[in-house]
């Protein structure tokens, strides 16, 4: 897991606790896209944010229910992350 995949986890994560619900994909990616072009210490080559949504997805930190969401074991690894 890099800064990429924990941004992901923490756009899920925002989402859900401003919305109450869980985050299509195209809101998802657009977020991630406008957070990378924010930040000088991320690089739009080194995203692919597809490739690394499934593969957090493969990893069990997120579940696909109506959206995107954390599952309990990517809630425990952005709560450890933040610590």
């Amino acid at each position: 897991m890099d800064k990429y995949d924990y941004l992901i986890l923490d756009i899920i994560q925002e989402h859900k606790q401003s919305q109450h619900g869980s985050i299509n994909l195209a809101s998802l990616e657009h977020t991630f896209w406008k957070r990378i072009e924010k930040d000088d210490s991320l690089s739009i080559g080194d995203a692919r944010v597809g490739e690394r949504i499934t593969n957090l997805f493969l990893k069990g930190m997120i579940q696909i229910k109506d959206g995107y969401s954390l599952s309990k074991k990517g809630r425990e690894e952005i709560s450890y992350q933040l610590q």
